[in-house]
């Protein structure tokens, strides 16, 4: 186990160590125009959009793309020079895919399909500027013909099933029921609905143009699945009816298995994959992540009007008879996205379409599209965006605050976020370098744009503790966050902008991952927490409890009565059986031991609920007495949800304890679950919190 263990250790070390931040490709000195594609597409940046953003007189060559951190390199109508009303910048969008989301995961293999994002489908462009010459461009190119090359007998291609069809959690514990992690695992995200014992799913894949060249490899099948329930299971793989491969995947294990498959068996041009799960649990569940089938494919299209495929490096270059093509009456223009080059296809010996490619020393993406005037989509509109550099001295600081710029001003002229960074710097507050840092800059820096990524925050903490001369000690997040799935769910809700603020980490919601590293260490490198609010003026209320609070508690007096309070503390016990209250008072009994003992020397009060009420009033004149004399910890361990306890502690404005606020530590399922979609929130602040 040791021999197996110790590489596994490393290799997650390396894989932290290996970790950018995003926000490398970022020169402070440029001005960048954000805009967002939400679909794959040919995309066209027309002259006068480029003029309406105050870009109308940059030259053609200067002009320069990014998406997700790497250059995307671009075909301008014109080479050099200013546009003219007519000219363009073209370029291949595509929209945002899971390829973001790898770093959430704790182990990188556990992630089984990247096709879709877990946060948004929409993808953010930068567009900027740069005269050093460093431009990516797709370079018009002449296509060589006649030539004397022969076809291309074939290309390999790839088809698959992506499955969005549900959630799947990850790896759950199962203790009477199924409990998750916060950490992205075992196969979480997007999957197949679940399949059940003795259930099949079955997928068809037509119109695949199979090449029976000797020279051809034989097809792959590639399946990622993971298991949703704790029991052993095999399932069946079949393509047209013949059994490929039995493969184990017991409990929450999951596989990512390669099936070689022969010529054969899809020589038809169809293929139908038949997934069976073959768990002699009755109860048993399976997702599928990803369906592909690896193959050489002839040169036919299949009546595509784009299509992207792949071809090795070849010295000689390549000559490409290609068929089953929709490109109109305009000759359709074929893109070497890696070798930055444009070819206009020859369409004389139609429906034949004929290109030369020149050499490539390295694999290249290719990208056939037509050129029919109504196919490229345009983007409308550019915002402008100026970064800030947060390495300069006058940007950092010990204590982060992390907000949203909704929640900056209050009612009467007010800044609640101003004036707690303020109090925070006082002596009174600690006497910290407080900044402030806007979300919407950390998506963007760190984020790549990405909507409510959680990168954006994670990625900030760390490159500020790597970065910052002074070791970052706090950090606040101020405002709602929602847990991913309701981000994605609702992305379209109009109400979503008023409940979703700052993003927090995985599901169940997490902000203490939002302060780890990336790997398998899943401990705060620093203290985080959030005030989950929706407006300043909440903001304001908190602000003001927390001076009351910390003026008491910096109270300096030999009167005990004045400080003796501190000392109370309160064990709160809710449960509706005797065996699980027996549990639970064991447990609270052990953590009165601690508190009682000299390093703190706390003076316990202990109320209890056993009983099959749905909730019990707490012994209301005992307690109340408590209050009014000062409370410094109180505890419940019981059952909750984010709404209830199963103990009535009553309405907190009933008792009459101005400033001797205790600090409340709430142990009970889903009592921290404040990270929903509720639209309650805007009328009322429906949660414990």
């Amino acid at each position: 186990m040791k021999r197996i263990l110790l590489p596994l250790l490393l290799f997650a070390g390396l894989f932290v160590q290996g970790q950018s931040y995003n926000n490398e490709w970022i020169d402070y000195s440029k001005t960048y125009y954000k805009f967002k594609v939400g679909a794959d597409g040919l995309y066209r940046i027309n002259q006068s959009v480029l003029a309406t953003a105050g870009l109308g007189n940059v030259p053609a060559e200067h002009f320069q793309l990014w998406r997700n951190g790497q250059q995307i390199p671009l075909y301008t109508s014109v080479q050099t020079g200013v546009f003219g009303v007519s000219d363009y910048i073209e370029f291949w969008g595509e929209m945002n895919d899971g390829k973001p989301d790898l770093p959430l995961y704790r182990i990188p293999d556990h992630q089984l399909n990247d096709k879709w994002s877990l946060e948004t489908d929409t993808a953010f462009y930068f567009l900027t500027t740069n005269s050093s010459g460093t431009n990516l461009r797709l370079v018009p190119t002449t296509n060589n013909l006649p030539t004397v090359l022969t076809p291309e007998p074939f290309f390999i291609h790839t088809v698959g099933k992506y499955y969005k069809d549900k959630y799947h959690f990850g790896y759950a514990a199962v203790v009477g029921e199924y409990v998750y992690s916060s950490n992205y695992e075992n196969g979480e995200g997007f999957t197949s609905p679940n399949l059940a014992a003795n259930a099949t799913r079955t997928e068809t894949f037509s119109n695949l143009f199979p090449s029976s060249d000797p020279g051809a490899p034989s097809p792959l099948l590639k399946i990622n699945a993971t298991g949703d329930a704790l029991n052993p299971r095999q399932f069946e793989v079949r393509v047209n009816g013949n059994l490929l491969a039995t493969q184990t995947m017991d409990y929450f294990d999951y596989v990512k298995a390669n099936i070689p498959i022969s010529i054969t068996d899809i020589n038809s041009g169809t293929a139908v994959l038949a997934v069976k799960n073959i768990s002699p649990g009755a109860s048993d569940r399976m997702v599928i992540a990803k369906s592909e089938l690896i193959y050489a494919r002839q040169f036919n299209f299949g009546g595509a009007n784009n299509f992207s495929f792949e071809l090795p490096a070849n010295a000689a270059g390549n000559y490409l008879e290609i068929t089953g093509f929709n490109y109109g009456t305009l000759p359709p223009v074929l893109y070497d996205l890696t070798n930055g080059k444009r070819y206009v296809a020859d369409i004389v010996n139609a429906p034949t379409i004929r290109v030369v490619l020149e050499p490539s020393s390295t694999s290249r993406k290719l990208l056939m599209v037509t050129q029919d005037v109504a196919y490229p989509k345009q983007i409308t509109s550019l915002q402008q965006r100026n970064f800030i550099n947060y390495a300069l001295p006058a940007n950092q600081g010990n204590y982060l605050i992390i907000t949203h710029p909704a929640l900056l001003n209050g009612s009467g002229g007010s800044t609640p976020v101003e004036d707690y960074k303020t109090y925070r710097n006082s002596a009174a507050g600690g006497s910290h370098n407080a900044k402030i840092y806007m979300i919407d800059q950390l998506v963007d820096q760190f984020g790549f744009g990405i909507k409510q990524h959680p990168l954006s925050v994670r990625n900030f903490i760390r490159w500020a503790r790597n970065t910052f001369t002074s070791p970052v000690k706090n950090v606040f997040l101020v405002g709602k966050g929602l847990n991913y799935i309701h981000n994605n769910f609702f992305q379209n809700n109009p109400d979503l902008d008023k409940l979703s603020f700052v993003p927090t980490f995985g599901y169940p919601s997490s902000d203490n991952l939002l302060a780890a590293d990336p790997g398998l260490n899943v401990i705060p490198k620093v203290p985080i927490g959030r005030l989950s609010v929706i407006n300043g003026d909440e903001i304001t209320d908190y602000l003001n409890k927390v001076k009351e609070y910390e003026q008491k508690q910096a109270v300096s007096s030999p009167i005990i009565s004045d400080k003796a309070w501190m000392k109370n503390v309160v064990h709160v016990i809710g449960a509706n059986d005797g065996a699980l209250g027996d549990a639970l008072t064991a447990s609270m009994n052990r953590f009165a031991d601690i508190i009682k003992d000299t390093f703190y020397g706390g003076h316990v009060s202990t109320f209890s609920k056993l009983s099959s009420a749905p909730v019990e009033q707490a012994s209301s004149t005992r307690l109340y007495n408590l209050f009014e004399e000062g409370i410094g910890i109180m505890t419940y361990f019981g059952h909750s949800s984010a709404t209830t306890l199963e103990f009535n502690l009553d309405n907190p404005i009933n008792y009459n304890n101005q400033g001797k606020y205790p600090l409340f530590i709430l142990l009970g399922c889903n009592a921290g679950n404040f990270y929903m979609f509720n639209t309650l929130r805007l009328q009322t602040k429906e949660t414990i919190s």
